[in-house]
């Protein structure tokens, strides 16, 4: 990459700063007892129980997932879905250091769930969040400024979601904003095979044989951006707000995704009362992205995602 990133944090920061029955009287002494009386006949209603084959069961499940996941999934258009490799370092900035080592423990927590290693303290940070007082302010003096970090390939390149998302990136009012760049790479060696402005001559792909289910390539988290506008906060609590940077830290998601069908942190700020942190159909769904066949082609890998997921959530639900 031909920007630093630390760098990029020094810019910004210069420019911005920082029913219970009744009881029956006795009779009295003497009193002849009244005879019993009939008890009046309760109609009992009809209850009709109908089974369904569990074969529906998974096919309702598999339609709920698949909705889902296609609400949030953001993947750069034209690849795979993208994932981090092996390791994640997290660095937060312009917050007091006991929090911001609470906000890498939940990230690097979700990671290490999902087979990841944390970065070593003082590692070179893949995922950057900044916390600021004006996230529209620090977005868009970031993306005029240093252009390249969030436009890295040659022409679009498959690393990112394109210039309109950019846009809707550095003007958007959310508490959170974020802009992932995945890269394509050979499976088997690693290389990179988009080009980058600095490279000479064309990246190479070293493929088994011929397939109509694997390409040869997968995509890999490059780094990911997410600003943080802390006066707009009000309502969450830290836990909340470090689980759903963990999850926006690890998978490709919809900035305008509205997942309101579904128990998801990502519904936060639309709901923070219902949330106290990390759903279990969250893991679920990051869980089933760390585990499905990268390799695969990208208009297979949905289903197979889907997949995953449904099979953690009927795991979970026996």
């Amino acid at each position: 990459m031909t920007v630093s990133l630390v760098s990029v944090l020094t810019l910004a920061a210069a420019a911005l700063l920082a029913a219970q029955a009744a009881a029956q009287s006795p009779a009295p002494p003497g009193a002849t007892p009244s005879p019993p009386q009939p008890e009046a006949t309760e109609a009992i209603e009809e209850v009709v129980v109908r089974g369904r084959r569990m074969s529906e069961v998974d096919a309702d499940l598999r339609i709920h997932i698949q909705e889902f996941v296609e609400q949030i999934a953001a993947p750069a258009p034209g690849q795979g879905y993208a994932r981090w490799n092996r390791r994640v370092c997290v660095g937060v900035h312009n917050l007091e250091r006991t929090a911001a080592q609470y906000i890498v423990d939940r990230i690097s927590g979700l990671a290490v769930d999902v087979g990841l290693a944390p970065g070593e303290p003082g590692c070179s940070p893949d995922v950057i969040v900044i916390f600021t007082i004006d996230g529209k302010q620090v977005a868009t003096y970031m993306v005029e400024n240093q252009p390249l970090l969030f436009r890295p390939g040659v022409g679009e390149g498959g690393m990112q979601l394109g210039r309109a998302a950019l846009d809707e990136f550095a003007q958007s009012e959310r508490a959170v904003r974020w802009w992932h760049v995945s890269m394509p790479v050979d499976a088997r060696t690693g290389q990179r095979t988009a080009r980058l402005p600095q490279d000479v001559g064309l990246p190479t792909v070293n493929v088994a044989g011929p397939s109509r289910i694997h390409n040869g390539i997968r995509d890999d988290m490059f780094y990911v951006i997410i600003i943080v506008d802390s006066k707009k906060l009000t309502g969450t609590t830290w836990e909340q707000l470090g689980d759903y940077l963990a999850v926006v830290a690890l998978a490709q998601i919809d900035p305008k995704a509205g997942p309101a069908a579904f128990d998801s942190i990502l519904n936060l700020f639309s709901n923070p009362a219902a949330y106290s942190g990390l759903t279990d159909w969250d893991r679920s769904y990051i869980r089933a992205l760390y585990a499905f066949d990268q390799e695969r082609q990208p208009q297979l890998q949905a289903h197979q995602v889907v997949s995953e997921m449904a099979k953690r959530e009927r795991e979970r639900s026996e």
